[in-house]
């Protein structure tokens, strides 16, 4: 695809049951309020020099035909510093300046964003539509912690 060219893998199994990712559940459920039977497995990212995610958003109005219902939360989470570039940037929010709003990635820090509007779970809120910007230089690390 030419909207991401990122490459990415799922935290299952081992993976999922593995000591540090059950903390890190736990971390966002005390964060989220949200139970962990919730989400969705992790998926793994990793952004190498050019390497990007056009804007999107993280709920597709097929969700909500779903059993388990629309994602509600991205839960975005920072595994690396990067030298150059790889932040994410919110386009339809803006800052006092008229800037987007855009967050470059720090190593254990981490995003927390609604998919969906507080006034109707079912609909997308356009604002929170995002895109992972291109990598200058280094490498970025990161996983989403999608939540129903």
């Amino acid at each position: 695809s030419t909207s991401r060219t990122s490459e990415n893998a799922w935290c299952t199994g081992a993976c999922e049951s593995n000591r540090a990712t059950r903390a890190v559940m736990a971390r966002i459920e005390e964060v989220t309020g949200v139970p962990k039977e919730n989400y969705e497995s992790f998926q793994v990212l990793r952004y190498t020099h050019g390497q990007q995610y056009r804007a999107h958003h993280d709920m597709s109005r097929g969700d909500n035909a779903l059993a388990c219902g629309p994602r509600i939360y991205t839960f975005f989470m920072y595994f690396s510093d990067v030298e150059k570039g790889g932040e994410t940037e919110f386009p339809m929010v803006k800052r006092p300046s008229g800037k987007t709003v855009k967050i470059a990635p720090k190593r254990g820090s981490a995003l927390l964003w609604p998919s969906v509007t507080s006034d109707d779970p079912t609909a997308q809120d356009p604002r929170t539509r995002h895109a992972a910007l291109p990598v200058v230089e280094g490498t970025k690390f990161a996983a989403n912690a999608w939540i129903h």
